[in-house]
């Protein structure tokens, strides 16, 4: 059935554009027509609220009281669940480091739920288990390892459908096979919990891995060796003009100066806004003091955050995709390049042709919010 989205303000391709119509047919968008122009569909006005291309969360580990590696189909639309009323139409599920089995248990879940969950999961993000231990983080360090040629083969052989991205440590890959591996195979490759240097995330960077996960979380800095500077991998994404990288938005793993100074050193068509959201994200301040204790690296919420329990660092976010449009408008960035961080960005990095814009041709899938940010449809 045609329809005609009709009073909204249209947040797309970094300008905010009124006066016009979007006309969708079959689940595409046909056409930005001037408002009023087209009448013969059913007419949908959403009362001059902004309205732009689905919010995509590239990495999440769940909500609303589940997490992915729970390893269950309820887990999955649970989670996902609580996402979509957030604004969030597009995600790819994010599984920690974990052993074998409920590595398996949860791909399998996500496998059979994914069609029965309101937003669109591509794929998943595997975040590990090929980490560095010295920059665990939230990661169990006991699943830690290096890259297992068998073991990785074995994983793509009966889901390679399904793993979209994968996050690994580039210094752990001693000759660069496993990137190589994901090269060959599709799979975006993403460097993130690591120590590497700039000979790493170059070689890496070279061989297609063009993502960072979670900048400044997780992620190496210079070093000094025999006196000599080591570029970290902080360093190298802001020097590697291509390469793309996520920021936590949730406005506590950044303060707002060193988010706004990262999307100005990168711009807004390399860095992706994530939730890196946790069990708990979409709750508010009835979690503040909870501990989460039952789960592979316990987990304490204070500030609006996720801690280890020692409060020596972040665990993750309790964050959605709303507190990260607020976040990075109250850093000062323009609403339409704070929209390009969350739709057009992603989609890019993740290959989704289809998303990430609203113009004709691209899937008809919208996210709707008013003045203050407030998801409305």
């Amino acid at each position: 059935m045609k329809k005609i989205l009709t009073d909204c303000r249209i947040v797309t391709d970094g300008k905010i554009i009124t006066g016009k119509d979007i006309v969708t047919e079959n689940g595409y968008i046909t056409e930005i027509s001037d408002s009023g122009r087209i009448t013969d569909g059913e007419i949908v006005s959403l009362g001059g609220s902004y309205i732009s291309a689905g919010f995509i969360d590239i990495h999440c580990h769940g909500g609303n009281g589940y997490e992915f590696v729970d390893g269950t189909e309820e887990a999955v639309i649970g989670a996902t669940d609580i996402h979509y009323e957030h604004g969030t139409r597009i995600m790819f599920p994010t599984v920690s480091a974990s052993d074998r089995e409920i590595t398996y248990r949860s791909l399998e879940a996500v496998e059979k739920a994914r069609n029965r969950c309101r937003v669109v999961i591509p794929g998943v993000h595997l975040e590990g288990p090929y980490l560095a231990p010295a920059m665990c983080g939230g990661q169990d360090m006991s699943t830690l390892r290096k890259p297992d040629k068998e073991e990785y083969e074995e994983l793509f052989n009966r889901f390679g459908k399904l793993i979209a991205r994968w996050t690994y440590a580039p210094e752990e890959d001693d000759d660069f096979r496993f990137t190589e591996f994901l090269r060959n195979n599709g799979i975006t490759a993403s460097a993130g919990h690591t120590a590497a240097e700039y000979e790493h995330i170059k070689t890496a960077f070279d061989m297609g891995c063009r993502l960072i996960t979670h900048l400044y979380s997780c992620t190496s800095t210079v070093t000094r060796v025999g006196g000599f500077r080591k570029l970290g991998v902080i360093e190298s994404a802001f020097l590697l003009k291509n390469m793309f990288v996520e920021a936590i938005a949730d406005g506590k793993h950044l303060p707002t100066e060193l988010l706004k100074m990262i999307i100005d050193i990168k711009g807004t068509d390399r860095v992706c806004l994530i939730t890196d959201s946790l069990r708990p994200g979409g709750y508010g301040k009835e979690y503040e003091g909870r501990v989460f204790d039952n789960c592979a690296v316990p987990f304490i919420i204070e500030d609006g955050v996720a801690k280890l329990p020692d409060r020596s660092a972040f665990a993750g976010s309790i964050a959605t995709m709303d507190i990260l449009l607020k976040t990075a408008v109250s850093a000062g960035v323009p609403l339409p390049e704070s929209i390009r961080m969350i739709t057009e960005t992603p989609a890019k990095v993740m290959g989704l042709t289809e998303y990430g814009k609203i113009e004709k041709g691209y899937k008809a899938l919208f996210t709707v919010f008013d003045d203050d940010f407030n998801i409305k449809k």
